[in-house]
């Protein structure tokens, strides 16, 4: 399995419990975020990749169509047996499954930078095929350059979620533009290691896949009404079809 595919099979064991615990630990304050920007008329959404569904969940409950998506099969069977509000199916970023037309995509969760830049590309161009005219994308995204690498990249960072530590140890490749991180969890005696790798692109790369992918009228905020500025910790897109 190549270095790019390191997303498969990830979420298992130890790394599965600590996303989930998490994600549930920002999982509100991103819905309201991510309903703000989707506003009050009830939509069909895709949200892709769902995890565990924290953000589909609320979705749902907020009167949303929700739909959820991702590749971890043990993630979509606690989501499904969570929610049973919305519908949850297994699919690739790469290859999302056709289900139907949607009024919304939300990416939400610093997904974006799993694929390679030809990959995303391509992935967005997926999303952007999903979308009724008209429709909207929301996308999350924490490791674009301009608000990840003023600061400088922590060697190592520790964390702890749920009752799992998890200790992080960070590289990254200016060749590539990709953060490479060896991650190791704890929970009493178990330690398990796995790793993961973000491709880091600037706010003008990411506008103009959106722009190739087919969006128009592409807005980049740090929160809702608030245009992107360098060094806000986050940028959200919202990008029309």
């Amino acid at each position: 399995m190549s270095s790019d595919d390191w997303f498969v099979g990830f979420h298992e064991g130890l790394v599965a419990r600590f996303w989930r615990a998490a994600g549930e630990a920002m999982a509100d304050g991103d819905a309201r975020l991510v309903l703000e920007l989707l506003g009050p008329r009830p939509l069909r959404v895709l949200d892709m990749p769902c995890g565990n569904g924290r953000i589909t969940a609320r979705l749902a409950a907020a009167g949303h169509a929700a739909v959820g998506v991702d590749i971890a099969t043990a993630e979509v069977e606690v989501a499904r047996a969570a929610v049973p509000g919305a519908r949850f199916e297994v699919g690739d970023l790469r290859s999302p499954p056709d289900l139907g037309a949607f009024d919304a995509v939300v990416s939400w969760g610093n997904s974006f930078g799993y694929l390679c830049p030809e990959e995303s590309a391509a992935s967005l161009a997926r999303f952007c095929d999903a979308l009724r005219p008209g429709g909207r994308l929301v996308l999350e995204w924490l490791t674009v350059a301009e608000s990840f690498l003023p600061g400088g990249i922590e060697q190592r960072a520790e964390y702890e979620f749920g009752g799992i530590r998890m200790l992080s140890v960070n590289a990254y490749r200016p060749a590539e533009s990709r953060l490479e991180s060896e991650l190791t969890l704890t929970e009493g005696d178990l330690v398990e290691h796995a790793r993961s790798i973000h491709h880091v692109h600037t706010t003008g790369e990411v506008l103009r896949m959106l722009r190739g992918a087919g969006f128009r009228e592409i807005d980049l905020l740090s929160a809702p009404g608030v245009p992107y500025e360098l060094g806000a910790p986050r940028m959200i897109a919202v990008a029309m079809r």
